[in-house]
């Protein structure tokens, strides 16, 4: 499976958070390792997880903060192994 077909398991439903519990979480890590896998950028994973929120939330402000809190979650989750950079 592609792993932009992972991404929606990340969200609980709808209009959840990115990986905001648990399974959400577990599910983000393997969507992560796939794309990582298949070569696609930090970005390319943003921009799809942005897209999310996009299909409910009507408010520009209420968007771009859900975008960020999306974002900061991403941030965590996608960690580049220190022996990598060696």
């Amino acid at each position: 499976m592609a792993w932009t077909d992972l991404v929606a398991g990340c969200f609980g439903f709808g209009t959840a958070p990115f990986a905001s519990n648990r399974p959400d979480e577990e599910s983000a890590k393997e969507a992560i390792t796939a794309a990582k896998a298949e070569g696609a950028t930090r970005a390319e994973f943003a921009q799809l997880i942005a897209m999310y929120p996009r299909k409910y939330m009507k408010s520009d402000q209420l968007l771009r903060e859900r975008i960020r809190e999306d974002a900061a979650r991403l941030d965590k989750l996608w960690k580049v192994p220190k022996d990598s950079l060696v």
